[in-house]
């Protein structure tokens, strides 16, 4: 009776559709389902994961064929770029750009403003400010995931590079100066605007780090200048302000190896865990009730990781280090090996649960690290051309 039953209504089915198609009455059907806007390219449709294990997001996306991945980058936990191009000598570049909302799971097309580029680059800034370089065309800056560009000048550069720097950093004046005999602490603002702390501490200081957790509080770190002899080790100063560096408070000082040039201070972002990392060296401050540190305890274990690139601090009083040897993971007591960053070699914090990891070349792959109370959940990211 079933079997009947679902005859007569596909024959139903059937001959309604055939009845309307040769009907001349009007036609009261929706109306076709509007394309994308012109600020989205799409080609074919967004592309979705075809692995089915969270953790290798890996895509074949829709930019043009034979280009190469000149980089890719996120702002958050969701929202990435990634750009292509393949240029040769007297012609124009063929660039593509794609973007993802989901973490790298799907990516659509992004129509760029130019087509005629010689040489392009792509940063992204804070804010999820995105800059594309297109010489000779200039700069092309995004502020709505790249549905609208605002073109600048190539010179002078906009001031919105600055964004994709650190917003707090020890450097020159002069941003492309490889080094200066007086670096002195900087702070970027919303806007890009670059400009020195409004005081510092007393004392000759040679400044070597500055870093802020999520609540604004600052951490600034220097060697001391006390005429000792350099083969004695160096004496780090540490400092924290809560009002933007108008008035600062002693933390205590460290004592660091001779190797140790550069030491800089990485904190939570709740502000609950501070450590100072830098070549052969990690020290852990350790706080009274009050909030003031009390001692600067070392992770002996570092001493031999002579190349440190940058660290980043997990739960329970953890460091994640990214080295010339690897991505450790060090406590107080040892250091381990993080084996889901075996192919990361640098690192940058996104939000307060999310860590971004780079590979030590150029390429369409980044890792994403989703922190819990294990440490790093590492997912990665892996975008090609057709």
């Amino acid at each position: 009776m079933s079997r009947r039953r679902a005859a007569v209504l596909a024959l139903a089915a059937v001959l309604l559709a055939t009845l309307s198609a040769g009907s001349c009455a009007p036609h009261n059907t929706p109306a076709p389902a509007q394309t994308p806007d012109d600020d989205v390219s799409y080609e074919e449709v967004p592309t979705g994961n075809p692995n089915e294990n969270p953790r290798e997001r890996l895509n074949v996306v829709p930019v043009p064929k034979g280009t190469s991945p000149r980089g890719v980058e996120f702002s958050d936990a969701g929202t990435g770029y990634a750009l292509f191009s393949s240029c040769v000598a007297g012609g124009a570049c063929q660039v593509g750009l794609v973007i993802t909302l989901d973490g790298g799971y799907s990516w659509v097309n992004r129509k760029l403003p130019f087509d005629d580029a010689i040489d392009v680059d792509m940063r992204l800034g804070r804010g999820n400010v995105l800059i594309i370089k297109a010489a000779p065309d200039g700069y092309f800056i995004s502020r709505d995931t790249g549905r609208t560009f605002e073109r600048r000048p190539l010179t002078p550069p906009p001031v919105e590079l600055n964004l994709a720097d650190q917003q707090y950093s020890v450097g020159c004046q002069d941003t492309a100066a490889t080094g200066c005999p007086d670096a002195q602490p900087w702070i970027v603002g919303d806007d890009g605007s670059r400009g020195p702390l409004p005081s510092r501490p007393s004392g000759q200081i040679e400044w070597t780090g500055l870093t802020a957790a999520a609540n604004g509080t600052l951490w600034l770190a220097g060697r001391v200048k006390n005429g000792a002899s350099p083969a004695t080790g160096a004496t780090v100063g540490v400092w924290s302000s809560t009002d933007k560096g108008r008035t600062w408070k002693a933390q205590g000082t460290a004592q660091a190896s001779p190797a140790a040039a550069v030491i800089r201070p990485v904190v939570a972002s709740d502000n609950s865990d501070v450590w100072l990392v830098g070549p052969q060296y990690a020290a852990e401050a350790a706080f009274n009730r009050d909030g003031a540190v009390i001692a600067w305890t070392e992770a002996s274990s570092m001493r031999e990781v002579a190349q440190v690139f940058n660290a980043e601090v997990l739960p329970n009083r953890r460091l994640l280090v990214a080295s010339g040897q690897g991505v450790w993971v060090v406590d107080s007591g040892q250091r381990v090996r993080d084996t889901g960053a075996r192919l990361i070699f640098r690192l940058r914090r996104l939000d307060a649960t999310t860590i971004l990891g780079y590979p030590a070349q150029q390429s369409g792959d980044v890792w994403l690290c989703t922190v819990d109370l294990n440490g790093c959940d590492w997912a990665h990211v892996g975008v090609s051309a057709r």
